[in-house]
């Protein structure tokens, strides 16, 4: 999952990075790639994952799908291609595995780099596809974001939550969450008018989050 892994990160940072996104997502890509290995016939996934990097933040800038689309298409291609992008000997393999941190003694390199791309993903490129989702559902529904502004704050923090039990197995602790967000959101939603857009607000917002966060998980 190692091209994966790249592919997430590059996109992940490049959104933290407003003002160096272009540079800086470029930089992993390359940094990434050359510090976990990937050999000179994988060197093709150096454009690729720039181009996808460019459409992404592109489109992100005019309100556009056709970066997610891009990202889902070359994402699930790598994963298909998987099996013979793999790599052996990462030239960070040793400074890993001198690593004194219990959870990741057996956790393989190219696993721990993917979580670690899903978790940069998951910071603010992953608010991007909540937005477009929003969108989707009709610009009344969008409008209510300038009265529930917390979103794009919890957003983040309940991702990384529900990916890090998904990933560890703690099922019901993925349900403490929900709960704890319905509880939340109760007060806003209680005061909704009787079209319910702060409701629907909430609810598609939600549920698109929790997939971002759960739909690699089976990847662990």
């Amino acid at each position: 999952m190692t091209a994966l892994a790249v592919l997430l990160a590059a996109v992940g940072l490049a959104d933290l990075l407003p003002r160096w996104r272009h540079l800086g997502g470029i930089a992993v890509t390359i940094a990434g790639s050359l510090a976990l290995g990937l050999e000179w016939h994988t060197l093709w996934i150096l454009p690729v994952v720039t181009v996808v990097l460019v459409i992404w933040l592109d489109a992100a800038d005019h309100a556009s799908t056709a970066g997610t689309v891009g990202l889902a298409v070359v994402g699930v291609a790598f994963i298909a291609l998987s099996p013979i992008l793999e790599v052996t000997d990462a030239p960070i393999s040793g400074w890993y595995r001198d690593l004194a941190v219990p959870g990741l003694a057996d956790l393989p390199l190219d696993r721990a780099a993917l979580g670690l791309g899903v978790l940069l993903f998951l910071t603010t490129a992953a608010n991007v596809v909540v937005r477009q989702a929003l969108e989707a559902t009709g610009p009344q529904v969008l409008a209510t974001e300038k009265t529930l502004r917390g979103g794009r704050l919890l957003g983040p923090l309940e991702r990384w939550l529900v990916f890090g039990f998904a990933v560890s197995g703690q099922v019901g602790a993925i349900a403490v969450v929900v709960a704890a967000k319905g509880i939340l959101r109760f007060p806003e939603i209680s005061q909704d008018s009787k079209d319910g857009m702060r409701a629907e607000y909430v609810l598609v917002g939600s549920f698109v989050s929790w997939a971002l966060a759960l739909v690699l998980v089976p990847l662990f």
